[in-house]
């Protein structure tokens, strides 16, 4: 993203950290546009394609209509920026997320391509960036094949190394040790061998083939999915099951008052009871017991309301 900014057009601004302007300082409107919020909201979703786009991938298919309406316009990253969010903690997790994001990404770089007027830089165009990416995303698992059998061609059977390759290899490797020696960031070193016999299998291989071949798996995975409905603590991932069509159950009873479990509901937010659900609840009793529940739920500390 940080290279992407360099042209101001950061091709996909993730949904749990980024803030889009409603409208411009002139009153012209971005993410309220409404030929965005039409193809953004489609209901008529039927090909692969476009399942991909907007099941999967959401987050980029809108900036992806961003940049389609407003190619004058620059999406920027900002590095000085903290933010938080839950990263996968398993494996499991990990491959389902990375699926999504490697799907999406592949079949949003195809809309990427039909945009007219993406910025760029210079004589370098977005669109040579996308294409890059795309190609690359491609070919990952053929890369890791063939830098494999070159290190067993070298190593088992003693063929000669290419000068070319070497000055190739060693460029690559020798950038990442010259940051760590200039940094002093020794414990980097540790982490680069763990990403070169670890990582790259992964990422290169697994993750990609995994990927392409689950292309018609639509399922969320179990990223940032909490469990405070059934009794988890908050934050702890659950397994994948389908949404349950059953309503909830009354945050009080109206015999509770405002000393139940309504106002308990309203002061926890993990239930996703609000304080309207106290309100509604003591209504029954008195205007005057409504109103101190909703003063007394309007303040709870740690509420969403």
């Amino acid at each position: 993203k940080a290279f992407e900014s360099v042209f101001g057009c950061v091709t996909c601004l993730p949904g749990c950290f980024t803030m889009y302007r409603i409208k411009c300082e002139d009153g012209r409107p971005l993410i309220s546009c409404d030929n965005v919020f039409a193809e953004y909201t489609r209901n008529d979703i039927e090909s692969l394609h476009e399942k991909n786009l907007y099941h999967l991938g959401e987050d980029r298919m809108l900036t992806t209509l961003l940049l389609k309406y407003f190619p004058d316009m620059s999406l920027s990253f900002v590095p000085e920026a903290k933010c938080w969010t839950i990263v996968p903690h398993t494996f499991r997790i990990l491959l389902s997320q990375r699926r999504r994001w490697i799907n999406s990404t592949f079949h949003n770089m195809w809309e990427l391509l039909k945009v007219e007027g993406l910025c760029g830089v210079c004589c370098f165009s977005m669109k040579t960036v996308v294409a890059a990416d795309m190609i690359a995303t491609m070919v990952l698992p053929a890369s890791f094949l063939y830098a494999a059998y070159f290190v067993y061609t070298v190593i088992v059977q003693g063929t000669a190394m290419s000068e070319t390759l070497l000055v190739i290899y060693g460029v690559i490797i020798g950038c990442q040790m010259l940051v760590f020696l200039l940094r002093s960031r020794w414990d980097y070193l540790l982490w680069f061998f763990m990403y070169l016999t670890l990582g790259v299998p992964v990422f290169f291989f697994i993750l990609p083939v995994y990927s392409f071949w689950n292309m018609d798996d639509l399922s969320w995975g179990q990223t940032r999915q909490v469990a405070a409905e059934k009794g988890k603590s908050p934050g702890e991932l659950i397994s994948d099951e389908p949404a349950s069509d059953e309503p909830l159950e009354p945050a009080a009873s109206a015999e509770q008052g405002e000393s139940g479990r309504g106002l308990e509901a309203a002061a926890d937010p993990e239930l996703g009871r609000d304080a309207a659900a106290a309100v509604s609840a003591a209504g029954k009793e008195s205007p005057s017991s409504t109103k101190e529940v909703a003063q007394k739920s309007a303040v709870v500390p740690g509420s969403d309301q």
